[in-house]
């Protein structure tokens, strides 16, 4: 491999994904199609599909699903899973630089993804307005808790029960785009009108407490706290963090529940196209 590449680290995610987020994004999924409710047989784009829980719902549904993601294992998997649905496809591929042509969609969704993009999220929200047709829809779903979902509750709890310095305090993977109102101007500065955003509350499965982190440590080896806290205190805190889950199980500290926010928004008919137009959320006034 050129020594300049740089390995996707979501392409070591598929199983993981697949099992433990994958039926909590799914229900988020469900949402954001029923809200959006896109005509019988659209032709719908799914941006940073991951393992396909958007698009291989719509496409159970009848409609003609395109799926895209930038890790190549993601899209290998999601392949095999659409191959059964006529009309449905995964390719590889840039949320900021969509290879489609202008109005080329009745529908564009991205299910906890492009909200999680920082600076590339304005750039990505305009590709998918550029390629939805006038009068379509695009649907967006983004964690509405700074935690995301709910596996790093007790991770941050026992972060913060080890009291070490080199540690630090637990730190939420998510700080962007969790308030409904910096949704609303996230879509409407990309270019759509009406704007709808719901927040829900979905169940999340979890691990046994016993096989939390082997389970997890896919997912959670991309938090820098989780790292250093497994390097400096494997056992101590591989107990600490076990107690923490078994203490959610039994209702302690808040039940696995993920909370979210569903959007959706109509492509206007007047002409013309924004280039972009997303402020930073923190820039803007808060109004929820």
């Amino acid at each position: 491999m050129n020594k300049t590449m740089r390995r996707n680290p979501w392409d070591a995610l598929v199983p993981t994904y697949e099992r433990w987020m994958e039926p909590c994004s799914a229900l988020l999924a469900q949402a954001a199609l029923e809200q959006a409710a896109p005509n019988s047989g659209s032709d719908l784009l799914d941006v940073a599909a991951g393992t396909g829980a958007l698009a291989v719902e719509a496409a159970e549904r009848g409609h003609s699903v395109h799926a895209i993601d930038t890790s190549s294992n993601m899209v290998g998997r999601l392949t095999e899973r659409l191959r059964p649905y006529s009309g449905c496809s995964a390719a590889l591929m840039d949320a900021r630089d969509l290879r489609y042509g202008d109005d080329e969609f009745d529908a564009a969704f991205s299910v906890l993804g492009v909200l999680d993009c920082g600076y590339r999220t304005a750039k990505s929200l305009a590709e998918m307005v550029r390629v939805v047709r006038p009068g379509g829809v695009v649907g967006v779903v983004h964690w509405a808790d700074p935690v995301g979902a709910p596996f790093f509750e007790p991770l941050g709890r026992a972060v913060d029960r080890l009291n070490d310095p080199g540690v630090g305090e637990f730190t939420a993977p998510f700080s962007e785009y969790l308030q409904r109102s910096e949704i609303e101007h996230a879509l409407i500065g990309a270019g759509c009108a009406d704007v709808r955003v719901e927040s829900v509350q979905v169940p999340c499965a979890m691990p046994e407490p016993e096989t939390f982190v082997d389970e997890m440590h896919p997912i959670f080896r991309m938090h820098s706290q989780y790292l250093a806290a497994v390097s400096c205190h494997r056992d101590r805190f591989r107990r600490i963090l076990a107690e923490e889950v078994r203490a959610m199980a039994a209702g302690k500290g808040g039940h696995p529940v993920a909370r979210a926010n569903v959007a959706s928004a109509r492509v206007p008919h007047h002409a013309g196209r924004v280039e972009l137009a997303v402020r930073a959320p923190h820039d803007l006034a808060e109004v929820d």
